[in-house]
């Protein structure tokens, strides 16, 4: 590293978070003031949901990340892309179980991130280039995105929820959550995720799970959704 960078990055780090915790006390104290009222949130529904997990393939140094059904059955892979000099980030393909079709291709960079679904199902074909973004209020941080049915989809920082927008006002006084999945953590490797298929399918739910897993829940440190990586874990190293 070149000896200004050396000198500058101990000093800018604690400037950008220092300006990142003030945004989040303003905004808190917004809330506080009663300026932001709460959304209402419907709650998961405790039965009909699709349980699955993910977890690394032996020795793939995550590489391979298989999709197992509750009854043991491969549903997905996710294969890591070699990465590219030209590339920042990095890029998985979500292969079915069979590893014969790919259905989507995820590009993850921490607060840039899009989904490319191309699989051969209609509902797939139509969905085309998803973007995810980077969301943060009062509250939590979230990785946000809108399907061509017209609703915007959220998976939450903190609680881990799949969440269903409905009229993102701003003022959250007429916003209604509807959660439709959850992610939870199994040890130190595994995932577990829940969602309810009638309103998602299974290929749109783990192509953009896998964004929050190896970005916004795989952190050590975290302020006003900006993270520090973990080093352990489910965790893959961005191209520099």
């Amino acid at each position: 590293m070149p000896l200004p960078l050396v000198i500058l990055v101990p000093i800018a780090v604690p400037i950008a978070l220092a300006t990142i915790t003030g945004v989040a006390i303003q905004a808190h104290n917004n809330l506080t003031n009663g300026q932001i009222t709460d959304p209402l949130i419907r709650e998961l529904p405790q039965t009909g949901l699709t349980a699955c997990t993910l977890r690394p393939q032996f020795r793939s140094n995550n590489k391979l990340l298989n999709v197992f059904s509750r009854t043991g059955v491969k549903l997905f892979r996710f294969v890591r892309h070699q990465p590219s000099p030209e590339v920042h980030g990095i890029t998985y393909s979500l292969l079915d179980g069979r590893d014969a079709h790919p259905l989507s291709t995820i590009h993850i960079e921490g607060l840039k991130s899009e989904v490319l679904f191309h699989g051969s199902d209609e509902i797939l074909q139509n969905l085309g280039l998803v973007s995810i973004r980077h969301v943060v209020d009062a509250r939590d941080s979230y990785r946000m995105f809108i399907l061509p049915d017209g609703h915007t989809y959220q998976w939450t920082g903190k609680t881990r929820y799949l969440e269903r927008v409905i009229d993102r006002s701003g003022t959250q006084d007429t916003e209604v959550r509807e959660r439709i999945g959850a992610a939870r953590r199994i040890g130190t490797r595994i995932w577990e995720i829940k969602f309810d298929e009638r309103q998602l399918p299974a290929e749109i739910v783990f192509s953009t799970a896998i964004v929050s897993i190896l970005d916004q829940w795989n952190t050590v440190f975290g302020v006003g959704g900006i993270f520090l990586k973990s080093d352990k874990n489910l965790t893959v190293k961005y191209q520099a």
